[in-house]
């Protein structure tokens, strides 16, 4: 055979196997991130995480700002501020 047919073969095959070396690697980056999902799914799904909800004082507080940088209305905080007093 021919050395400059050699070397083709030669780089060809390499090429394949890094072909096959590529596509092994790619499974099992997938499957890692497949078992990564299952092993954080279960727990949030069994316990979903809900963050817990402002006192009543600290959203009124944050109310007011609001109302005091014009963002909402003097009628809108008063509402929401009796609704929030309310569920005390």
């Amino acid at each position: 055979m021919d050395p400059q047919e050699e070397i083709r073969r030669a780089i060809r095959d390499l090429f394949d196997e890094l072909v096959r070396v590529a596509d092994q690697a790619g499974k099992m980056i997938r499957q890692a991130a497949d078992d990564a999902q299952r092993w954080v799914t279960p727990a949030d799904a069994e316990h979903p995480h809900t963050p817990a909800e402002p006192p009543p004082f600290a959203t009124i507080r944050e109310l007011g700002k609001l109302r005091d940088d014009g963002l909402i209305t003097e009628e809108e905080f008063q509402a929401k501020k009796a609704q929030l007093l309310e569920s005390i």
